[in-house]
């Protein structure tokens, strides 16, 4: 069967505009690419979501990899790879957990100010702001809220990685995707809980792999979160 690398996309923008990759993102996707054809890997197949950073860091590092000799087939881009909105869940339950607690309220303000400083902060009021929000979704807290439920999204990602699976070819397959389907999938082979599952989806770098493989019904876990293509001052999580 084959080993599936689980790809998390480079670093993108800002919050307001977060589906262009940054400078950074573009090094990071390249670096990716030369560590791929370093490994002279046989990629049977690539596929990418629909998001523009998903698919750019794909283009990115697919293209080097075809310039050092690598075979690499063309990229499928399948929409079900998809990240979840998080920017439309806040806009649809932020005010209401605002209200209801004054300290979700005074982390949300901090968190303005350190985005205004550093568009790319994870830590801080900002990850506490970003769990309390993701929780509040995956326990479908806010019942009327219209956006793509978690059981459904993790439905959809757990659904993609069953239909790799049934892949019976030994090639390597890769998927430029992003942190929660990486973590999903993550979850599904260590038999994690939702709140396991958000624990490690915090810690996943910018292009790092995720290498899992088919067993019976199951994924088996080899590589989780690996960066062996970046440098300490290149590994980010935002």
């Amino acid at each position: 069967m084959a080993y599936i690398y689980l790809i998390r996309h480079a670093q993108a923008g800002s919050r307001d505009n977060y589906d262009v990759l940054s400078e950074l993102g573009h090094e990071q996707a390249r670096l990716l690419g030369e560590h791929f054809a370093r490994e002279a890997l046989n990629i049977g197949a690539v596929y990418a979501g629909g998001m523009r950073r998903q698919a750019h860091t794909a283009e990115i590092a697919c293209g080097v990899m075809s310039n050092r000799g690598l075979s690499v087939p063309e990229i499928v881009i399948d929409e079900r790879w998809n990240e979840f909105s998080l920017i439309s869940v806040y806009r649809a339950i932020a005010k209401r957990m605002m209200e209801e607690s004054a300290e979700f309220e005074r982390d949300y303000r901090e968190m303005q100010d350190a985005i205004r400083r550093d568009p790319h902060t994870t830590g801080g009021a900002t990850g506490r702001c970003d769990a309390a929000i993701i929780r509040a979704w995956m326990a479908n807290r806010y019942v009327d809220y219209q956006g793509e439920a978690w059981s459904a999204f993790r439905e959809r990602i757990q659904g993609c990685g069953l239909r790799l699976s049934n892949n019976n070819s030994e090639k390597s397959i890769l998927v430029f995707t992003s942190a929660t389907p990486v973590a999903i999938l993550s979850a599904a082979a260590l038999e994690l809980t939702d709140e396991k599952l958000l624990s490690i989806l915090g810690v996943i770098y910018n292009t790092s792999i995720t290498i899992v493989r088919p067993r019976e019904s199951d994924l088996r876990m080899f590589t989780f979160n690996s960066t062996p293509h970046l440098g300490a001052s290149q590994r980010t999580l935002r």
